[in-house]
C-alpha cells in the first residue's frame, strides 16, 4: 500500500527538518514525502534540499495559506493513501504501522484512520487529545460511529479529538471531495474531515502516536481565534453553514449540535462587535440568531448576560491589581 506524506510549511526550517525525520523513522516506510514550502523567506527549501536531497519531493509556491499548500501536495501525491503532518508536529515511529493494522483488521469499508495524540512544549498540556475530548477507546483500536459528531466538539473554539496530523486516508476519498476549501483561513482541516466522514467509515487507534507542539511562542493559526477578529468568525460561520447544507447530514443530533454552535458563535460575535462600538454589524448577528428560532427578548437577555460576564472578568480583583 503506497503512502504519500504531505507536509506544508512556512518559515519553519528547523521544525520542518525535525518533522521530516519523524516520517523517515516510520516502521512502515512511506513511498514519498511531499513538502510544500508556502513562500518561506528563512531558507526552508535550501535547508531541506541540503539535508534530504531527492528523498523528499519539494514544491515551492508563493504564500497562499495552509489550504493552498495542502491542496498542492494532494495534487502531486501518487500514493493510494495520504497522511498529513504539520511541520511543527511529529509522528512516533509506529504510527503508520498501527493504523494499517487497524484498517486491515476492520475491513475495506474503513477508509480513514486516526490515532490519539500527545502534546509537548507546554506544561499545561499533560493529557492526550482523546482524554481532553472524553473519547474512550478500549483496546488498541475501534470503529468510530457517528464520526461527524467528534468534528464539532466543544463550542467551535476547542480542538476535537480527530486531528489532521493523525489522519491516514485513501487518496481517492479526499480527491472526491475536492481537497481543502481555500475560502477557509482556518478550520479547513475540520471542514474536509467532516465532508469525508460521509464517504467512508472512520476508526481510531488508542495509542498516542502523534506529538503536537504547543510551544507558547510558536506562531500558529489558532492565534486568529484568540484575537477574535471578523475573519476568524467568518471562517467558523462558513464552516458551520457548510455543515448544515450538507445533503448527507441526516442525523438530527448532529444537526442540533451544529445549530447550537452556530448560535453560540453569533452571540460571541455580536458581543465582540458591540464592544467595538459596531452596533449595525452586531445587528446582522442578532438577525441570524433570530432566523434560527430565538425570540428577540431571549436574544437581548443572553447578550446582556454575556456582555456583563465579560465586564466582570475584566474587573476581577487580580486584573485590577495588575
Amino acid at each position: 500500500m503506497r503512502v504519500s506524506a504531505i507536509i506544508p510549511t512556512y518559515n519553519r526550517s528547523i521544525l520542518a527538518l525535525r518533522a521530516i525525520e519523524s516520517v523517515l523513522r516510520q516502521t512502515v516506510p512511506v513511498d514519498e514525502i511531499i513538502v510544500v514550502d508556502d513562500g518561506s523567506t528563512d531558507g526552508t527549501s535550501d535547508a531541506i534540499l541540503s539535508r534530504f536531497g531527492s528523498s523528499v519531493v519539494l514544491i515551492r509556491q508563493e504564500n497562499g495559506g495552509v489550504s493552498a499548500a495542502r491542496t498542492r501536495g494532494l495534487q502531486a501525491a501518487r500514493g493510494e493513501w495520504i497522511a498529513f503532518l504539520d511541520s511543527d508536529d511529529l509522528w512516533l515511529p509506529t504510527k503508520l504501522e498501527a493504523q494499517f493494522q487497524a484498517l486491515e483488521t476492520l475491513g475495506d469499508e474503513f477508509g480513514a484512520c486516526f490515532t490519539n495524540c500527545s502534546y509537548f512544549g507546554s506544561v499545561d498540556n499533560n493529557g492526550t487529545v482523546f482524554e481532553e475530548a472524553g473519547l474512550s477507546v478500549a483496546g488498541k483500536f475501534r470503529a468510530l460511529d457517528n464520526p461527524s459528531r467528534y468534528l464539532i466538539a466543544g463550542q467551535g473554539f476547542e480542538m476535537p479529538p480527530l486531528v489532521l496530523p493523525s489522519l491516514l486516508v485513501r487518496r481517492s476519498i479526499v480527491s472526491a471531495e475536492g481537497g481543502f476549501d481555500s475560502a477557509l483561513a482556518l478550520s479547513e482541516d475540520l471542514d474536509l474531515m467532516f465532508r469525508i466522514s460521509f464517504r467512508t467509515r472512520f476508526c481510531v487507534v488508542s495509542e498516542a502516536l502523534v506529538s503536537i507542539d504547543r510551544t507558547p511562542d510558536l506562531p500558529r493559526l489558532t492565534g486568529m481565534l484568540a484575537d477574535k477578529d471578523d475573519e476568524a468568525y467568518h471562517c467558523l460561520e462558513l464552516r458551520f453553514s457548510k455543515m448544515l447544507a450538507k445533503p448527507e447530514l441526516k442525523d438530527p443530533v448532529t444537526r442540533d449540535m451544529i445549530e447550537r454552535q452556530l448560535t453560540a458563535l453569533h452571540y460571541s460575535w455580536a458581543v465582540q462587535r458591540l464592544k467595538g462600538l459596531r452596533p449595525l454589524a452586531a445587528l446582522k448577528n442578532i438577525r441570524s440568531i433570530r432566523s434560527m428560532g430565538s425570540h428577540y427578548g431571549e436574544i437581548l437577555g443572553t447578550l446582556l448576560t454575556r456582555a456583563s460576564g465579560k465586564i466582570s472578568r475584566t474587573l476581577r480583583p487580580s486584573a485590577l491589581e495588575g
